[in-house]
């Protein structure tokens, strides 16, 4: 009979393992909310306020993972002094694919559904390059990875929105040079290479001169290198090193742009916590440089709170064109040469928007709060511990389980992880401060083999004093699965999907992390009951 409990035990703690860690892999799809609320609950409201055209080109440039505080660079030094230079306010989480979507579109990661990097499809939410092609105008996209083709290439429809720009949104259409040069041939997070200013400048100005883009009225620019060298080696050399190169690749592009008739825009999706990370809510990656110069731009005007999330309404503006009708954001008039009638129509159409569009979502977040903690998970979550209690007495009775104080050894593996975790993180328990993706892997691989082995020891040293062994073991298996499975069901009472809400840092980084801790809690219980099994068998046969 104990060793039937014991057999049936190591086969439930597989399941777990198995279980949990695909849980944990699996967080980050998790987190996207599709449809967004706003596809879901509220058509796109676009109110063009008709005001004229400034600029008869508007170059957005995306200097992934620059932060403010280290974009006092020579040209953007130079696009200051000649327009606009302020601080802008990144949306939570500050990952570089859900900024990318409210750079261009004005609606925040939490209203977007945007929320990881796991996304390719174009967002459900309207975008300025939506508003630009319907009003007739052309627009074409760069970048070193190929990201802005793939979120902004396809209108919601699923018809194509730059079908009139001969496919010059990707970087293969942009010529061999410039692919081979921004793309490089392989992916990978080391920092080996910088942007080859030299060799980009040339194919990025006859982009911007139209030469590869017809005649784009609407062009964005994505630079990926800073954010590979923060993830790589941290906000020290290499970054900045890879901040000026593709510094000096934009002077070089933008040689001979036309500043009285075109303007450029310069942001970033997010910066760098120093030892290079981001997603959470430290000033450095939430704060990044906006610059604007040229056409339409007020030289020296100082705009008044500035969000990522106005720069499509205010690239809009330059346009001459509707705002995205999801944007959460508005044009800052305040710096564009436009008559006060009409700044002041363009400002009421943006807050009757913002007005329209944050009720929607306003609402969902307060019906998705009011639905949790989720009752039928917090009756689970108690159904879990009552059954691994009755279960445990049962068993104790029948005496295939002892349970003791030693009995907690079974939760061992679970509170390594969880100190694992916390040592990779530095003790702060935010997204920036996870490793990039291959080093998380190496690291929460090398805590998962550490806690598991500790397991393994601290459950075979509590039952080898034990008058029965493998009873002993039972014990504490059915101790730790009850323990541990407990106390993510009721977590997962409150941080379930839809998220609706994006979670706190802390929660952003815990849900995994539990999970992932369950998962090797069960690992160890799993190979601690084999081995006690095979004890057994041994001494059966010796006797």
């Amino acid at each position: 009979m104990r060793a039937v409990v014991a057999a049936a035990l190591a086969l439930f703690a597989v399941a777990v393992a198995v279980a949990f860690a695909a849980r944990a892999r699996a967080w980050n799809d998790e987190l996207a909310l599709v449809p967004a609320p706003l596809e879901r609950l509220l058509p796109a409201r676009v109110d063009d306020p008709h005001t004229p055209r400034l600029a008869r080109r508007v170059v957005v440039v995306v200097i992934d993972g620059l932060g403010a505080g280290e974009s006092m660079l020579p040209f953007l030094d130079e696009l200051r002094a000649r327009g606009v230079g302020a601080v802008a306010r990144v949306s939570y989480p500050s990952i570089s694919r859900p900024n990318y979507v409210t750079i261009l579109s004005g609606v925040p990661p939490r209203d977007s559904g945007v929320r990881t990097n796991l996304v390719h499809a174009p967002p459900g939410v309207d975008t300025v390059m939506d508003r630009a092609h319907a009003a007739g105008m052309r627009v074409a996209t760069a970048s070193d990875y190929g990201s802005l083709a793939s979120l902004f290439g396809r209108r919601r429809d699923g018809v194509d929105a730059f079908d009139d720009v001969d496919r010059a949104d990707s970087l293969d259409e942009l010529g061999a040079d410039l692919a081979a040069t921004l793309r490089g041939d392989h992916f990978t997070d080391d920092v080996d290479r910088l942007l080859r200013a030299d060799a980009v400048h040339g194919e990025l100005a006859r982009l911007l001169a139209g030469e590869r883009a017809g005649d784009a009225e609407l062009i964005a620019i994505l630079a990926l290198d800073v954010d590979r060298a923060g993830h790589a080696h941290g906000v020290g050399d290499a970054y900045r090193a890879a901040a000026a190169a593709v510094d000096r690749m934009l002077r070089g592009a933008l040689a001979g742009f036309d500043y009285a008739r075109d303007t450029v825009v310069v942001t970033a999706d997010h910066g760098h916590v120093p030892p290079g990370g981001h997603g959470g809510l430290e000033d450095e990656t939430m704060h990044v440089p906006l610059i604007l110069a040229g056409a339409g731009v007020v030289p020296g005007a100082a705009p008044r709170d500035p969000r990522t999330i106005d720069v499509a309404p205010t690239v809009a503006a330059l346009l001459g064109v509707a705002p995205p009708g999801h944007a959460e954001g508005r044009a800052l008039v305040e710096v564009l040469q436009l008559a006060p009638a009409d700044a002041a129509r363009r400002a009421a159409g943006d807050a009757e928007r913002v007005h329209a569009v944050t009720a929607v979502t306003d609402a969902a977040a307060a019906a998705d709060d009011a639905s949790r903690p989720e009752p039928g998970r917090l009756a689970a979550a108690a159904a879990v511990l009552a059954l691994a209690l009755v279960l445990a007495l049962a068993l104790r009775r029948s005496g295939a389980v002892a349970l003791s104080p030693r009995s907690l050894a079974g939760v061992t593996g679970f509170v390594a992880m969880l100190v694992a975790v916390a040592i990779v993180l530095g003790g702060r328990a935010s997204p920036s401060y996870v490793p990039t993706l291959a080093r998380a892997e190496l690291a929460g691989g090398i805590g998962a083999g550490v806690a598991i082995a500790l397991h393994v020891v601290a459950s075979l040293l509590a039952v080898r004093r034990a008058r029965d062994p493998l009873a002993a073991a039972s014990g504490a298996a059915i101790v730790g699965l009850g323990m541990t499975i407990g106390t993510i069901a009721v977590v997962r009472a409150w941080e379930s999907p839809p998220f609706v809400d994006v979670p706190s840092p802390f929660w952003f980084v815990a849900v995994p992390s539990l999970e992932l801790a369950v998962a090797t809690a069960a690992a160890g219980t799993t190979i601690a009951l084999v081995v006690t099994l095979s004890r057994a068998r041994s001494l059966a046969r010796a006797s």
